[in-house]
């Protein structure tokens, strides 16, 4: 069966429990993206906050609080390929979202649809 491009396109939830957070960064979504994502969620259903990073541990990007849900619309976002702002974004497949923190319990959840 081919997939059907005018419908939905859910990407495999990841989930990391956040008991195996440390003060150094760890990758929360495994190895990365199955597929582009153009809609991403995030839910920090655990009891520590997490600090995360989008670029591979690098740099401190965003902090999610104990039950805080963050929705990024990627592709409402657009490119600076031209004067135009052509080309939207996307999370690329296989790029991984990091986390650190102190060890909880609960989950952190991520979400992404094509």
């Amino acid at each position: 069966m081919t997939q059907d491009l005018s419908s939905l396109q859910a990407i495999e939830m990841k989930t990391f429990d956040t008991s195996g957070l440390a003060a150094g960064y760890a990758t929360l979504n495994g190895s990365g993206f199955s597929d582009d994502v153009k809609v991403l969620k995030i839910y920090n259903g655990s009891t520590v906050a997490v600090t995360v990073s989008y670029d591979s541990g690098v740099t401190d990007q965003d902090y999610f609080p104990v039950g805080a849900t963050q929705i990024l619309d990627i592709q409402a976002n657009h490119a600076n390929n031209s004067a135009y702002g052509s080309g939207t974004l996307n999370g690329r497949a296989g790029q991984v979202i990091m986390g650190k923190g102190s060890a909880g319990t609960g989950s952190i959840y991520i979400i992404g649809y094509r």
